[in-house]
């Protein structure tokens, strides 16, 4: 219904492109936002949907756009397994190798993604700390920029959305990548095994991050403003406190053999 208004003539719409050329390279300002027609009539009707459903609940609008007690509850089932679940695996479990992993996974999918979305809590403080608790994908200050900023705003679109080139040595996955003889052999399973056992640990974790701070960059596209001493020393300690519980503490309590299985 909204989306009808906007719809261009066959003609014209063949002629647009994702990338425009004359694109001013400040693809993450918007001027004049709050004037554009569809905006505001988006906002209209997310506002009068939101309004409607927290007169129903007897809540506020912003509670009613942020999670709901069963949701909570999930989120914190899930964290609290996944925390008591460690013990096992700092004792060398084999079934907990897989287990754990497993359990922070379903954790962070549940509310880390939400969270840095702001669409967990109607506290922006929760929110913005409580990725900070289990920053296993990445670290939350890089996140915002590569996924809330980068991908959502320009999902797919070359030289815009950071998660078209993470690791484009290796794998390519958008036609605005350079074609390499090793991207040949992308699709084999030993291929994909390869890049998903370094993409998190290693890519997202350690290189981007690296990466970014140095080019002021994520992936060339989202532009990463120059922290303060104080934010740099925070941010090196986390990363620091990051690869000491995910990959140093085998190597001090089992043999070098099972250490690396477990790191």
């Amino acid at each position: 219904k909204i989306l009808s208004k906007y719809e261009l003539p066959p003609k014209e719409a063949a002629e647009l492109k994702t990338h425009d050329q004359r694109d001013d390279g400040s693809p993450y300002i918007w001027k004049n936002i709050d004037h554009d027609g569809f905006s505001s009539e988006l906002r209209t009707l997310v506002n009068e949907y939101f309004s409607k459903l927290a007169k129903e609940k007897g809540i506020s609008k912003t509670q009613a756009t942020k999670a709901t007690f069963g949701r909570w509850l999930t989120v914190l089932t899930l964290i609290g397994l996944f925390f008591a679940s460690i013990p096992w695996l700092v004792q060398g479990q084999w079934a907990f190798l897989i287990i754990t992993p497993v359990l922070g996974w379903l954790a962070i999918c549940n509310y880390w993604h939400d969270s840095l979305h702001f669409s967990l809590s109607s506290n922006w403080r929760v929110n913005a700390y409580l990725p900070y608790l289990m920053p296993l994908i990445s670290s939350p200050s890089m996140w915002y920029h590569q996924h809330v900023i980068g991908h959502h705003v320009y999902t797919n679109i070359s030289n815009k959305d950071p998660d078209l080139a993470h690791a484009p040595q290796l794998m390519r996955e958008h036609e605005s990548i350079r074609w390499k003889k090793s991207h040949l052999n992308q699709k084999c399973l030993s291929r994909v095994l390869l890049v998903w056992s370094i993409a998190v640990g290693l890519g997202l974790q350690i290189l981007n991050d690296v990466r970014a701070l140095k080019k002021l960059s994520y992936n060339n596209v989202v532009a990463y403003d120059k922290p303060t001493k104080m934010q740099m020393a925070a941010h090196i300690a986390g990363r620091i406190i990051y690869i000491l519980f995910a990959f140093a503490w085998p190597f001090a309590l089992f043999p070098a053999w099972k250490a690396m299985i477990w790191a």
